[in-house]
């Protein structure tokens, strides 16, 4: 059905190591059901603890999506770095298109406090004891098409379209992988795109700027919802990251949701490698 997601699409929780937790944070209409299999994969071969979050609006009713905004969604992201802190030692964050951009703001706003006390162990951030007890912070980030120049053209007129067009057919169906890890809706509401747009532009130019942790961009280049630009104008804006520490994966043949495209696998095996880099 259209106006309402499946009874599986809900948050997800994969135990694993407590040194080490990933929140994966799905994209706008979808559903975490469509980050399920990464998280399975990054808990089966990496040992991590994964949190799939499900964001204000989601895994309900598109009636309920319509009545939400950013601040909304990303209430779930915040609760769920909270989360993960009181499990794992570590947090690292990935999103899917707005959820990627969710996951700028909580990389920005969880920043890792600079200390002279900082050591470096194994690649990670090792403080003394009392101090990790308070630093809830993100320490990897990866960004999967995640939008800041999108490609349908009515976008700049949404304020006004979406009196005229409530809703726009998604493709969240469209991908060759079992109905269970496709549970977003099928139908977009226009309503809360113009909150979207707003999270984008703080995304632009507030958030980048804060981020100083390792960075992975993934984009497809048969992405029809976000130009493959955004992810040259995101590696471009995060200046306080070395260029040694980000990197984007292009895909030639992927479309806008990589972790459930045919190249999905390469997808995973490349955020699993970028988790378990040392930088």
């Amino acid at each position: 059905m259209s106006g309402q997601a499946h009874r599986n699409a809900g948050t997800f929780f994969l135990h694993g190591s407590r040194d080490t937790g990933v929140l994966l944070v799905h994209g706008y209409s979808g559903a975490p059901a469509e980050m399920r299999m990464l998280g399975n994969f990054l808990q089966e071969k990496g040992g991590y603890t994964v949190l799939g979050v499900c964001l204000a609006g989601h895994c309900t009713t598109v009636e309920a999506l319509e009545q939400t905004t950013w601040p909304d969604w990303y209430e779930a992201v915040e609760d769920g770095v909270k989360a993960l802190h009181s499990h794992c030692r570590h947090i690292y964050i990935a999103g899917q298109s707005m959820g990627g951009l969710l996951a700028i703001k909580a990389a920005a706003e969880f920043s890792p406090t600079d200390s002279s006390e900082e050591l470096f162990i194994n690649g990670h951030r090792e403080e003394p004891a009392e101090n990790r007890a308070k630093d809830c912070s993100v320490e990897k980030l990866i960004l999967l098409a995640t939008p800041v120049f999108l490609q349908d053209w009515r976008i700049p007129f949404v304020k006004l379209l979406r009196y005229f067009i409530p809703r726009l057919h998604t493709g969240q169906h469209s991908y060759n992988v079992p109905e269970e890890y496709m549970q977003g809706y099928t139908e977009m509401p226009t309503k809360p795109v113009p909150s979207l747009l707003e999270l984008i532009k703080l995304c632009k130019a507030e958030y980048l700027e804060k981020i100083k942790i390792p960075t992975l961009i993934v984009q497809g280049q048969k992405d029809h919802t976000v130009k493959s630009q955004s992810a040259t104008y995101l590696y471009e804006q995060l200046k306080c990251v070395p260029e040694t520490q980000k990197e984007i994966l292009w895909l030639p043949e992927a479309r806008h949701v990589v972790t459930l495209d045919d190249g999905r696998e390469m997808v995973y095996e490349k955020c699993l490698d970028f988790f378990e880099k040392q930088y």
